[in-house]
C-alpha cells in the first residue's frame, strides 16, 4: 500500500516515499502524510537530522500523481506546494537521498533539502513546459542558486531530464554514489551532522537561508545576535571542554 514509512536510527530519522508501483508518486494521503512526518519530525527533540529517500533504487518520486493534478484532486486538499517545501523552513538539516528518477513536485522536495546525495542512475527533471505548466515551489527563483544559471534555464526550458552526473557537476548534487548506495552515503552525513551541537546546526541553517532571503548584511547580523546567545549555552562549555580534554564532545541541545 503507498505510504510514507518512518525509521528512527539514533538522532536520525529516515522517511522514505512508498509506492514503487507508480515510481514512488505521490498520491492520496501520501502528501498530507509526508507534510506530518516532516512536522514530527521538527517537534521531536531526539532527532536532529532527517533524511528522505524513496523506496528501491529505480525513483526518489516522480511527483504528484498526473491523474490527481488534472482532476483538480490534488488541489482540492489544499496542500499546494507546503508538503515538499517543508524541508526548507525547518530548523533540521534534512538531507535527500536521491535513488532513481526525481521529477517535478519531487525536485521541488530535492531541491528544499539542504543536502542531495544522488546514486549514479538518478535523473532530475522539471516537465512543466512539456505540459504546458509553470515550473512552481521556487524553481524559478531557487534553481539558478543550487546550480549555474545556463544549466537551471535547460533544466526548465527544455523540460530534459538533468543525469545525476551533470547535476553533481552544475553543484546541485553534493555526492555521487553507486546505485543502491545513496541512503547508506546520507546516513553517514547525517551522523556526523547529529553529533554536533544541534543548536548551532539549527541556527548555520537558519542563517544561511536569511542571507540568500535578504542578503550578506542580514546573516551577518544574525550572526552578531546569535552567536552571543549561543554562547553561554551548556553545549559551548562542553565543546570547548572537550575540545581540551581531547575527547569527542557530547551534546544535549539544552538551552
Amino acid at each position: 500500500m503507498p505510504d510514507i514509512q518512518s525509521d528512527t536510527r539514533g538522532h536520525i530519522r529516515v522517511l522514505t516515499i512508498s509506492n514503487e508501483a507508480k515510481r514512488n508518486a505521490l498520491e492520496g494521503n501520501m502528501a498530507a502524510d509526508l507534510l506530518a512526518h516532516f512536522d514530527a519530525c521538527e517537534e521531536d527533540s531526539n532527532i536532529r537530522a532527517v533524511i528522505v529517500t524513496g523506496a528501491g533504487d529505480v525513483a526518489f518520486s516522480s511527483g504528484h500523481n498526473l491523474k490527481e493534478i488534472s482532476s483538480g484532486e490534488y488541489a482540492a486538499t489544499g496542500l499546494g506546494e507546503a508538503p515538499v517545501l517543508r524541508p526548507l523552513t525547518m530548523k533540521k538539516p534534512v538531507i535527500a537521498a536521491v535513488n532513481g528518477h526525481c521529477y517535478a513536485a519531487a525536485l521541488i522536495l530535492a531541491m528544499s533539502c539542504d543536502f542531495r546525495i544522488a546514486s549514479r542512475n538518478a535523473a532530475f527533471g522539471s516537465p512543466g513546459v512539456r505540459l504546458g505548466m509553470l515550473p512552481e515551489g521556487g524553481q524559478i527563483g531557487r534553481l539558478p542558486l543550487l546550480m549555474s544559471r545556463s544549466a537551471a534555464l535547460e533544466l526548465m526550458l527544455t523540460g530534459k531530464p538533468l543525469s545525476a552526473s551533470e547535476a553533481w557537476r552544475a553543484g546541485f548534487v553534493s555526492a555521487l554514489t553507486e546505485p543502491g548506495q545513496a541512503l547508506a552515503v546520507a546516513l553517514e552525513l547525517a551522523a556526523v551532522i547529529a553529533g554536533n551541537a544541534p543548536a548551532v546546526v539549527s541556527a548555520v541553517k537558519r542563517g544561511v537561508l536569511l542571507g540568500e532571503m535578504d542578503g550578506v548584511a542580514s546573516a551577518e547580523r544574525f550572526e552578531q545576535t546569535v552567536a552571543r546567545q549561543l554562547e553561554v549555552l551548556p553545549d559551548a562549555s562542553e565543546g570547548v571542554k572537550a575540545f581540551f580534554e581531547k575527547r569527542a564532545p557530547v551534546f544535549t541541545g539544552v538551552a
